[in-house]
């Protein structure tokens, strides 16, 4: 399955949650939502971002909730995850399938992934923006800059911790969809490279 085929037959088949998909359906997807997450986070950074000099402040205000963030800050990029969070998930249980699994294990890692994201953002995001304030503070005080060092340490104890618990499943998915499907039919349907 080449790039092309493999966008437009997700796309196509952002419904199915039945049948198999090869690796390169998958990988291929994975991909195209990668180099598209890259221009419009470009495209959001170059439109709705403040200029540097404006950049504390607008931390501040834009770390108050992660709703906020993403539809103030980066509305280009949220509207491209919206629009390819079905294709991924439906190609995604159909490649678990491929390797004989059931599907709602990856829509589970996702969900999970997902929840683990909101709350290391939500943890992390409002202190890192504090401590954005005190850098881009042209004269900070000893105080503060101490107060941001101590800070710092249990932000980084804190979103080392949250984000290993998210790492261990997302590894899990990216061994599971990196394995061969089993050869011949399975109880998900036939082999879609036979």
């Amino acid at each position: 399955m080449t790039f092309s085929e493999a966008i437009r037959t997700n796309i196509v088949e952002c419904l199915n949650f039945q049948g198999r998909a090869p690796r390169s359906a998958y990988w291929w997807y994975i991909l195209f939502i990668s180099l598209g997450s890259i221009v419009t986070f470009i495209l959001d950074f170059m439109i709705f971002w403040p200029p540097l000099e404006e950049m504390g402040p607008f931390l501040i205000e834009g770390f108050g909730s992660i709703s906020d963030f993403y539809i103030n800050i980066m509305p280009i990029t949220t509207f491209w995850y919206l629009l390819n969070y079905l294709p991924m998930l439906a190609v995604g249980v159909r490649r678990m399938h491929d390797c004989d699994r059931p599907g709602w294990w990856f829509i589970a890692t996702v969900v999970f992934v997902t929840i683990m994201s909101i709350v290391v953002f939500q943890v992390v995001g409002p202190q890192s923006a504090e401590m954005m304030m005190i850098a881009f503070d042209p004269n900070p005080s000893m105080s503060e800059i101490n107060a941001m060092m101590a800070r710092m340490e249990d932000l980084n104890r804190t979103s080392s911790i949250l984000s290993g618990i998210q790492t261990l499943p997302s590894l899990l998915v990216i061994i599971w969809m990196a394995s061969k499907g089993t050869n011949g039919p399975n109880q998900y349907g036939e082999d879609p490279l036979a």
